[in-house]
């Protein structure tokens, strides 16, 4: 009984704490033909933001906030079992409105990618241990950490993440992986200092490129950059098998030409973040996709076999200087 009143007398707690007054309609009359369309709009919003705060805040979904960091970052802690752990697990990220939010109010983070990288994983693992995860744009390593806990298996996990704060919170996120390696380091085409840059608002948004970043609230840090052939080489050559997942804002073209075609081979399913900028490189593009030919799956999105694409398509929207952006996603039926 005590424990159904604490329940009651928080959840309304939550509702006295929402502020009304300022999500009233106030919308302009005029046009008068579109103002119901607007005018209903407008109260489901409302109504969708108060049962998020309802249900977040009352324990039933997402996660708390139990916490902060030295470094700043925020711990949250899951109000249920998901994809990134069970009931009770504390996660560490930088507060934003884009990561940070999305988890707080729905305990996932791009769960399609990731579920995309676990059917991979499965495969992979099939007949042989020695797989390797290649993480590279890692950020708080979410992604990554759904994909294990999904697939269940015990591949190898390599993150490249350059940032201090992102990289903090991978060592938070990730602490019950067994096999873990988190390069403090992003990948590049040279061993070079550089300035990467992130925005306050989307610490998902992290480039080496500073056209794609808002100038608003950017953030500027040093770091280093390792050239990738001599890494792969280094450090990923006793591997049967590979599962890749890329996110750079930007900078995957570069990045992902050179890693050996030995690798490729190897490859079972990737994930690609493909943007269409004017910094992008056909070079790297095109040395890319001839490593890229043995895939069965070529797509824009993690499970549509209807919807396949060819490889020029990609190279097509890739180059095409548009500024958009998607996902490609690779697998092979081994």
């Amino acid at each position: 009984m005590v424990q159904a009143w604490y329940r009651f007398d928080k959840l309304f707690g939550i509702i006295r704490r929402v502020n009304v007054r300022q999500w009233i309609p106030v919308t302009a009359p005029l046009p008068i033909k579109t103002f119901p369309k607007r005018l209903i709009i407008k109260w489901l919003h409302i109504a969708k933001n108060i049962v998020t705060k309802i249900v977040v805040g009352g324990g039933f979904s997402g996660a708390r906030i139990v916490g902060t960091t030295p470094n700043g970052n925020t711990l949250l802690q899951l109000n249920k079992n998901y994809a990134l752990g069970p009931k009770g697990t504390v996660l560490e990220l930088p507060m934003d409105s884009a990561i940070f939010k999305y988890v707080r109010n729905w305990g996932a983070w791009e769960l399609d990618e990731s579920e995309f990288l676990a059917r991979g994983l499965k495969v992979a693992c099939r007949n042989t241990s020695k797989v390797a995860l290649l993480d590279i744009g890692a950020n708080s390593g979410l992604v990554t950490l759904q994909a294990m806990n999904l697939s269940n298996t015990l591949a190898e996990v390599f993150l490249f993440e350059p940032v201090p704060r992102h990289t903090s919170a991978i060592k938070k996120n990730l602490r019950n992986l067994s096999s873990i390696h988190i390069n403090e380091f992003g990948l590049s085409d040279k061993n070079v200092e550089a300035t990467i840059f992130t925005e306050a608002k989307n610490h998902g948004n992290t480039s080496l490129l500073k056209s794609v970043v808002p100038e608003i609230g950017m953030i500027s840090t040093q770091i280093k950059l390792v050239e990738t052939t001599a890494y792969c080489n280094k450090f990923l050559k006793n591997f049967d098998r590979y599962v890749i997942k890329c996110d750079t804002q930007g900078m995957d073209a570069l990045i992902l030409s050179r890693i050996p075609d030995w690798i490729w081979k190897k490859c079972v399913s990737a994930i690609i973040e493909v943007w269409a900028l004017d910094e992008i490189s056909k070079k790297d593009v095109e040395a890319l996709l001839s490593m890229c030919q043995e895939f069965d799956y070529v797509a824009w999105q993690p499970n549509n076999r209807k919807e396949k694409i060819g490889l020029s398509d990609v190279s097509e929207f890739w180059l095409s200087k548009s500024g958009a952006f998607r996902n490609l996603f690779l697998s092979k039926n081994i």
